[in-house]
């Protein structure tokens, strides 16, 4: 699979983004609480990327070019980063390297959905190369000297070759510069896999789609878009916002926790752990999805981000935070999978990128800025054990909602 060389060298991005992005902002001066609110400001500077780019990207059909414009947005920002000193500053270079960030990924997921076609369950056979690679950079961060935690400059050095990397993929590897068709032009093969891809393996019992609506304007074009969407991808969008609500503690303050809290510096290979325990799962999310269909898994995966955020409250050490790790495995290893499935069988086929940048900024987004704010000021004023409590509240709630909205969602609407 051609996406498969990009995507491992964009996760590869992720593991020393996410690895050190709070180490880098302690580095830099400043508290847990503003380091909520940076990361939080993070978040929703991502989705200026969906709101202004993505229906354009589907319109154009270069996925390629936008990826490895992004890649390069990534690069020229880090110096600035790390030079200013300021809340301000800092807070506006963050925002900006979060449209590259950020918007790396839909791109490639949409890119994905347009390569597989109707094969879309093979998603995760190709997503998992994302893993390893976030797997193996986080390897060599713990068991080599190459990245200097102290040393903001080292942190953003290592994050820009990924992203120059990541970047140059996209350019060489041939195929992935092609400029796709629109959606609507082409034929629907939406009825024809019904009966055999996701909708069957979900238990569906309808397959319709409306008709796409030709738009007048940016904002007309996404306001027809939306409307397309059924409720049952809102109340789905819905679910997995708040099992990625719950995982903010683990994705967002997980080095930091090591850090301050267990006072131990193998934050790294903790999270080389957490993308090696996904790489099975992730790899195997297509038969789940067809024994047990999307929605069912949605409902497993919310049941494991709230033990997981018990384990790590109720166990505060080391073997807790293993424990807490591996169960990334379904957390992320199966729920990414099918929320990505979840949202290809209930988008319609036009507006895929849409669909997906609705996924990535609203679901996962959205969660992320107010996690990370909220939790910055937890861990300030409460600590850690009360952060993870706290947090499995959510996925918590969504477990009540699966079993409220449970008829409606094994129907495509």
């Amino acid at each position: 699979m051609v996406m498969g060389i990009p995507l491992f060298l964009l996760f590869a991005v992720y593991s020393v983004f996410n690895t050190y992005l709070p180490i880098l902002l302690a580095g830099l001066g400043y508290t847990p609480s503003m380091i909520g609110v940076l990361q939080g400001l993070f978040e929703v500077s991502g989705f200026l990327f969906p709101v202004f780019v993505s229906s354009r990207v589907d319109k154009s059909g270069r996925y390629g070019q936008a990826m490895v414009i992004l890649a390069m947005l990534m690069v020229v920002i880090l110096p600035p980063l790390v030079i200013f000193r300021n809340f301000f500053v800092t807070a506006l270079m963050l925002a900006i390297f979060a449209l590259g960030f950020k918007g790396a990924v839909p791109v490639a997921d949409a890119l994905i959905s347009r390569i597989l076609g109707d094969n879309r369950t093979e998603y995760g056979r190709i997503r998992v190369l994302g893993s390893i690679g976030f797997v193996c950079m986080a390897l060599i961060l713990q068991f080599t000297s190459i990245v200097d935690a102290d040393k903001p400059s080292s942190i953003a050095l290592w994050i820009g070759l990924a992203s120059l990397a990541f970047g140059l993929s996209v350019l060489v590897i041939p195929g992935l510069l092609k400029v796709w068709p629109r959606h609507g032009d082409e034929p629907s093969a939406r009825g024809a896999s019904a009966g055999k891809g996701v909708a069957s393996g979900a238990g569906l019992v309808s397959d319709t789609e409306p008709a796409p609506l030709e738009p007048v304007t940016r904002f007309g074009r996404y306001a027809k878009a939306l409307s397309l969407f059924g409720k049952s991808y809102w109340i789905g969008i819905a679910l997995i916002f708040l099992g990625f609500f719950g995982m903010v503690p683990s994705q967002r303050f997980l080095s930091l926790y090591v850090r301050q809290s267990l006072h131990l510096e193998s934050y790294a290979g903790l999270w080389a752990l957490s993308a090696a325990a996904e790489v099975p799962f992730m790899f195997l999310s297509g038969r789940f999805v067809k024994r047990f269909g999307t929605v069912r898994l949605l409902f497993v995966s919310l049941a494991a981000i709230a033990v997981r955020n018990l384990i790590y409250a109720l166990v505060p050490t080391f073997g807790g935070a293993v424990a807490g790790q591996l169960l990334h495995s379904i957390c992320f290893g199966l729920f990414h999978p099918a929320a990505i499935l979840f949202v290809a069988e209930r988008a319609p086929k036009r507006y895929m990128a849409v669909a997906m940048t609705i996924y990535s900024s609203v679901a996962v987004g959205i969660s992320s800025a107010l996690g990370n704010m909220i939790g910055g000021f937890v861990i300030q004023n409460m600590g850690y054990r009360t952060l993870f409590f706290s947090f499995a509240i959510f996925p918590t709630i969504g477990i009540i909602a699966f079993f409220a909205f449970r008829r409606r969602l094994l129907r495509l609407d």
